[in-house]
């Protein structure tokens, strides 16, 4: 998976495995973990959403190869949320090395660039889904007619793009945390004056990443039961008395 065709923003070309095999696997695989897992079909937004997550849930750097594989599993929901340890990203930047150091720094820079470049997109993307959500939600207490389990998965559709948006926010901070561990390992190794513009551009990706905060999507912690209690709720649904939904999921009236 970590040596396949690339596509954009970094990930593995469009395949069997990585659009179809994989994201089954995953959801059944979530499902019985008590994760929230919608079978419902993804809207243009939703699909997108997961397009642009994708760069933040796998390792910054190419030589992180094991890591990759794993990361890859988890954001398919094969395997459940994890995250790479701090010092990964360091070492594979490490071992890269040449001669000099001051391509290192400039590595950490461009990275952190692309990261800050990549935020407001995604952000944007969250929010949409995020309004969409509050319509489907609203949607639920005006339908004449809701067909079995049509609750409970739009419930679950609800949980689970909030939780990727949680998922995404957390991920975001931990690159960034591994991108200073990095810098600060390096500058005490062998200080170059390349390590003012790692700096900076590890600040400015630290301060762009404070926006994320802006959207009250809960802990990733806090997501499993989270999904369960949203699905308990809508598994009773009757149109027009959706009170117990709204306690999970507040609409705005």
């Amino acid at each position: 998976m970590a040596c396949a065709p690339q596509g954009d923003l970094g990930r593995p070309a469009p395949s069997l495995l990585t659009d179809r095999a994989l994201p089954f696997v995953g959801r059944i695989a979530a499902e019985l973990r008590g994760e929230p897992a919608s079978w419902m079909i993804l809207t243009d937004d939703e699909r997108e959403l997961r397009r642009r997550a994708w760069r933040f849930l796998m390792p910054a750097h190419e030589g992180q190869s094991i890591e990759a594989a794993i990361a890859e599993l988890s954001r398919a929901r094969v395997l459940p949320p994890l995250s790479a340890p701090v010092e990964g990203y360091h070492h594979a930047l490490v071992a890269s090395r040449g001669d000099s150091p001051a391509p290192l720094f400039r590595r950490i820079a461009e990275d952190a660039q692309a990261d800050r470049a990549l935020l407001p997109p995604f952000l944007a993307i969250a929010t949409r889904v995020m309004e969409a959500d509050e319509a489907r939600l609203k949607m639920l207490l005006h339908v004449t007619t809701l067909v079995e389990g049509e609750a409970r998965a739009a419930a679950a559709r609800v949980a689970e793009n909030r939780c990727l948006v949680a998922w995404v926010r957390d991920e975001a901070g931990a690159r960034a945390g591994r991108y200073r561990y990095a810098l600060e390992r390096l500058a005490i190794a062998a200080p170059q004056r390349e390590a003012i513009d790692a700096e900076r551009s590890v600040v400015a990706l630290e301060a762009e990443i404070g926006g994320l905060a802006r959207l009250d999507v809960g802990t990733l912690e806090a997501c499993a039961g989270y999904a369960a209690r949203a699905e308990m709720a809508a598994g009773g649904l009757e149109p027009g008395r959706a009170d117990d939904l709204g306690d999970v999921f507040p609409l705005k009236r």
